[in-house]
């Protein structure tokens, strides 16, 4: 039998449990997390009942045969991607900051004029070829950062959060680190934001901003840090190379149907 926690919901039908899930939030929404099939049920039947009486607007699951149902029944690929975690104790670190760069710190206002150096510079980073290429405006992008500045979408920022600035003062890379605050597996610092102006490819600037991070996590005693890399995202070889290994593979799926469906109901595990 498939141990279910007690935050954890059940979805069922007229044959029984369907589907068990979390319901949590992703950037401000609902989704049906950690959606697992019930024992004795396929994907198809639980991609059914999921799309029957969407429990939320998203649904996530590591189960790669309950995406691939959910997608043939309609439902939409969100994002995919592998969780990676790194020993911040381990091998991969480098010690201080190339003396041509700086640390500075990230503006904590809604003023545009605040951010105006350092958007084009992370525009740059993810362009719309990229798979995490941000599509909203300078407004959208500024509310992001600041979400994650609160701690309103992944917990609260940690002190590893910075940027790092040339001779000038131009803004050429940043990592933002938030310390998610739940009690499971992902509970921890997580990389939740982090780049570098391409045209600085290949300077170590990513390596530095992660060795900078792993140091201040170990000095508070956090063990490891996370971080969530799209699928085809070519950043993983260098994540793999500082140290980090997947852990986990996910599907996010939008799940909102043109139809509604009856027959199931949700319980508390």
């Amino acid at each position: 039998m498939i141990g279910i926690p007690p935050d954890e919901i059940t979805l069922v039908d007229t044959a029984g449990p369907v589907a068990h899930y979390r319901l949590g939030t992703r950037d401000g929404s609902p989704i049906a997390d950690d959606v697992v099939v019930a024992d004795g049920r396929g994907p198809q039947e639980a991609a059914a009942a999921l799309l029957g009486a969407p429990p939320a607007p998203m649904a996530a699951t590591g189960n790669p045969d309950l995406a691939e149902a959910l997608m043939h029944a309609g439902a939409s690929e969100n994002r995919h991607f592998f969780v990676m975690r790194c020993d911040v104790r381990g091998p991969g670190q480098m010690t201080g900051i190339d003396p041509r760069f700086r640390l500075a710190p990230l503006p904590e206002t809604d003023d545009p004029a605040q951010w105006r150096g350092i958007l084009p510079g992370w525009r740059a980073a993810f362009p719309p070829e990229h798979p995490d290429h941000f599509p909203g405006d300078d407004a959208e992008a500024i509310t992001f950062h600041l979400t994650l500045m609160d701690g309103t979408t992944m917990g609260p920022l940690h002190r590893a959060s910075t940027l790092l600035v040339d001779q000038s003062g131009t803004a050429i890379g940043g990592i933002m680190v938030n310390v998610r605050l739940e009690e499971s597996r992902w509970g921890g610092p997580w990389i939740a934001d982090i780049w570098r102006d391409p045209s600085l490819r290949g300077t170590g600037i990513g390596r530095m901003l992660v060795s900078h991070a792993r140091t201040l996590l170990a000095e508070d005693s956090f063990p490891g840090l996370m971080l969530a890399v799209t699928a085809g995202n070519d950043a993983r070889r260098s994540y793999e190379a500082m140290g980090f290994e997947v852990v986990h593979e996910s599907w996010i799926l939008d799940l909102a149907p043109p139809w509604a469906g009856d027959g199931f109901v949700t319980q508390g595990g």
